[in-house]
Parts: structure tokens; sequence; C-alpha cells
């Protein structure tokens, strides 16, 4: 395939009478692609920052490869996302690619990597529907199906709303997390008394709140992330609305407090890392995150830094058998079993998925806290 493998040769004279065997030290090159600008770079970017810090302790340690990252960006578009791919596929120095914002994205770029061979470990992509989609595709985040279901449970048999009311964007992730969302409430007893839809960059949520208003609803579940759930909360304020808010893992970024200041105040979304939940084997990734950075690691930076890990951990596995190809390091990721990682261990399944917990964070004083 000519990708860049690790080669293993037979040393000078003098080594081969000692029976001596080298690998020859070579570069794992990592793809990487999501938003990287316009308003939902953070999440492309905090990927984006956990990989690097991966890379540069990985590299550090130098007892293995150099890796490398090839980060492009693919503006939101689905379009851009199929030409990113082909890119990758053409270039054979590319081993895997990391990253991904939008499953709808990811959904349409899917089929070129399966044409190619070319294994995807994404981090910000939770649709039901790339479940299987691809034997070279994988993620380290639970699935909207997932999520949505735990948050929907946790509404209800522990925060107690039993009258919720649904607004989603309209997109596979909207759909997805709020329908998972609906079901697993109506199991637990609750009733959902309406939902409502919008565009992602909508900005007038007013029509859609005066209904939810008027339904009177204990809790409001917001499928969408944090730049249209701060303007909802904001909107919803000013119009007298007071309930339970209730977001997803899209609103657990600092940017959902700095746009919408005191009417995020008390709402609860969920995520599989946030630094208020620090644990011994979380503190030390904290601590280098924030003096590489000069901020705190939010539940994407964690991702993606578990993404470059995992690579690691598939470039061993592979290379311990063999050669290294996308071939050899996409069969290694099947054979990851329970490695630790900072938002917990990762095996991945059948269908290219990961198990996990989650935690439920309020905002409280300005800050995310563990939801009480």
């Amino acid at each position: 395939m000519g990708v860049r493998k690790f080669v293993t040769a037979m040393l000078a004279t003098a080594s081969i009478a000692a029976g001596g065997v080298a690998q020859a030290d070579d570069t794992v090159t990592l793809g990487f692609t999501a938003a990287l600008s316009g308003d939902f770079a953070a999440f492309g970017e905090n990927m984006r920052r956990g990989a690097e810090l991966a890379i540069e302790q990985l590299n550090a340690d130098g007892t293995g490869p150099t890796f490398e990252l090839f980060p492009v960006d693919d503006r939101g578009e689905a379009r851009e996302g199929v030409l990113i791919a082909q890119r990758f596929c053409s270039d054979e120095d590319v081993d895997v690619v990391l990253g991904y914002s939008f499953s709808s994205i990811a959904l349409a770029a899917v089929p070129v990597y399966d044409q190619c061979g070319l294994p995807v470990l994404a981090s910000a992509v939770t649709s039901p529907d790339l479940s299987g989609a691809s034997p070279y595709f994988r993620r380290n985040i639970l699935t909207d199906a997932v999520q949505g279901a735990m948050m929907g449970t946790f509404a209800v048999e522990t925060l107690g709303d039993k009258r919720i009311y649904v607004i989603h964007q309209q997109d596979d992730y909207g759909i997805g997390v709020a329908n998972a969302f609906t079901e697993a409430a109506e199991a637990a007893g609750a009733e959902i008394l309406g939902t409502e839809n919008y565009l992602l960059g909508a900005k007038d949520f007013k029509t859609q709140i005066s209904r939810i208003r008027s339904a009177d609803p204990d809790a409001l579940f917001i499928g969408g992330f944090y730049s249209e759930a701060a303007k909802i909360a904001s909107q919803a304020q000013s119009l007298g609305v007071d309930v339970q808010l209730l977001g997803t893992d899209g609103s657990l970024n600092p940017e959902l407090v700095s746009l919408g200041g005191e009417a995020v105040e008390g709402m609860i979304v969920y995520g599989m890392f946030d630094p208020s939940v620090a644990t011994e084997d979380t503190a030390a990734f904290i601590e280098g995150y924030e003096a590489a950075h000069g901020m705190a690691p939010n539940a994407f930076s964690a991702l993606g830094y578990d993404a470059v890990m995992t690579v690691a951990e598939a470039v061993r596995i592979a290379t311990e058998a063999g050669d290294l190809t996308r071939e050899s390091l996409n069969t290694a990721f099947g054979e990851i079993d329970g490695f630790p990682g900072v938002t917990g261990p990762t095996t991945f399944d059948a269908q290219g998925d990961r198990a996990g917990s989650l935690y439920f964070l309020q905002v409280r004083d300005g800050a995310f806290a563990l939801a009480e």
C-alpha cells in the first residue's frame, strides 16, 4: 500500500554475527480533520490540542516511532469532508485519520475511507448511523443512542422531572440524541409535552419558546450545540421561562457559559470527561494540558488525547505482529481491550463503537461541576 512502515532490517556484518536485528525509526502520520474555523471551531480545536499534547508526550518518550499530526479544516461542510478524505486516501504517508466534529461529514467521508482501507478513529461524532458504517471506522465517544438515553433516565429518575419539552437542532446529531432522550424519558415515566426543532446557526427561537412556555414543563431538553443552546437559554429567560435546562455533550464547553451567562446557570449537561472531576488517572493529563495550552482541558480535548494514545497502542500491537500498514493497524484496533485513558478504558465492539460512562455536570457559579 506504500504506507510508512516499520522496516525490520539486518544490521551490518558485525551485528549479523552477533545475531542482532533492529527496527528502523520511522514516522506514523495521523491525518486530522474537523471544523477548525467558524462558529463551531471549539470542538475541532479542543480535539486538536489534546491530540497535540499526546503526540508531544509520545515523541518525548523516544522509545517508539515519531508521531506527527496532519490537520485539515473541513469548515463543517460535507463536500469538503469528502475531498479531504480523498486527499488522505491518496497520501500514502497517512496511516490513520482522527477528528471529525460533525456526524454528517463523517457519514459522507466513510465510503471513501472504506474504499481505500484507511482506518479512522473519530472523537466527536455520535450518530447511530455511524455504527457499523465501515470496518475501517471507529470512535472513542459514546453514541447519541447511549448518551441521550442516559440523560433521559437521569432527568426522570434522579432529577424527578416528569413534564419535559424537547427542542433540537435539525440534523443527524440533534435528531438522534433527541429521539434517544425521548424514548428513555418516556420509559422512565415522564410525559414529553412537545418537540421543536431548529436549523444549525439559527438565532431567533422566540416562536418555539412561546409554545414551550404555554406547555408549562418541568424541564427543557436542548439537543444541540453550545452556540444555539446559549441563545435558547437567554431568550427563554427573557420570556420568563423558568425551567430546568438540560443539554448534551455538544453544550459541554466553556463557550456555553461565555455566551449564555446567567441564563445557563443551573443547566445540566453530560460528557465523558471534565476537569472538575479530577482523579488520580486524569490529574497528570490536566496538569500537562494546562501547562501546554494555558487553559483547562474539556471532554473533547480528553477524547482527542485518548485517540492518539489509542493509535499508539494499535501501532504497538501491529508492529509486534509484523509490518505497520493501514490494514495491520486496522486489525490492531480490533484487538485493543480495555486500554486505559483519561476518559476511561477503550474497547471497540464489532460495530466500531465504544462502551463507557458519563458524568452529569451542572453550571454553578459560571463553571461546570458534578450535578447535585
